[in-house]
């Protein structure tokens, strides 16, 4: 199954797909996820194009991110990568080595609090870049959408927006790098876990396009994921108690270089197999 939500009259109206039909939900789609074992779906069957509105049809449908999550928190330093990605000079360092390295040699992950609802953009919306940055990344993810036990509800595109310069100077300053106004954004779907055998086997794809021309393009795998989702959500809950529709990105290894970072005009698109596209702008603070 499949959730997605459109702005119908300035109002949120959410939607579910299943087997090909597409039903607007009468009930809120979190008490829908919730309820796994639900015969019908609650909510009536209608016309709907499907692929015209995840695909980007924007003058016809006008698209909202798929649930409300109350909290929404990231793991960082989750995939195999390259070293060098992780030990360059002008990174804060602790006894000699970078706090790259250092979490990447550790057991513990790197978990951090992304924000609120409040702060995500919708699909093809516009996500920011810190007035004070000057090296903000888009950060291509795997995200899950999670109950109050860490149980998988449904698997989601995040972008996790970081002013990566900020972030770089001092481990102090990673919630200003991390969390403020635009972000963050995903969709366009939530996609519940019976419609993937292994989300170790997704392909993530980022491209950035400036003055309309592809100027940034990488890719990879969620089987390069060396912190298991399972294991970040076990350290995600330690001693740390979680509402139900909490959203949990698990890290990305698509890491554009210090001259390929996010400028006011840009177009983030990001795609995972078997979810969809999230496609965005960019604004500058």
């Amino acid at each position: 199954m499949k959730i997605f939500a459109l702005k119908e009259n300035e109002k949120r109206v959410e939607y579910a797909e299943k087997n090909g039909k597409i039903y607007r939900l009468n009930k809120p789609a979190m008490d829908l996820l919730m309820n796994e074992g639900l015969s019908q779906i609650p909510g009536d069957e209608i016309n709907l194009n499907f692929s015209d509105v995840v695909n980007g049809q924007k003058s016809k449908y006008d698209l909202d991110i798929p649930i409300l999550p109350p909290e929404i928190w990231g793991t960082g330093i989750s995939y195999y990568i390259s070293r060098t990605r992780y030990s360059e000079d002008d990174v804060a360092k602790i006894m000699g080595k970078t706090i790259y390295e250092l979490v990447y040699e550790s057991e513990r992950p790197e978990i951090f609090f992304k924000g609120t609802v409040a702060r995500c953009v919708p699909p093809f919306g516009n996500v920011s870049i810190r007035s004070d940055s000057k090296w903000t990344l888009p950060e291509p993810e795997l995200a899950v959408c999670i109950n109050s036990h860490g149980k998988i509800l449904g698997y989601t595109v995040f972008d996790d927006v970081s002013a990566r310069d900020i972030e770089a100077e001092n481990p102090l300053f990673l919630p200003e790098s991390k969390i403020y106004d635009g972000c963050a954004s995903f969709g366009p779907v939530l996609v519940t876990p019976d419609e993937f055998t292994d989300p170790y086997s997704l392909d993530i794809k980022m491209r950035i396009y400036r003055d309309d021309k592809l100027f940034f393009e990488g890719k990879t795998n969620s089987k390069n994921i060396r912190t298991k989702i399972e294991t970040q959500i076990k350290w995600l809950m330690k001693d740390n108690s979680i509402p139900a529709g909490t959203i949990l990105t698990t890290g990305t290894s698509i890491i554009p270089g210090k001259d390929q970072g996010l400028k006011h005009g840009d177009k983030v698109e990001i795609s995972i197999h078997g979810i969809g596209t999230l496609t965005t702008g960019v604004i500058k603070k």
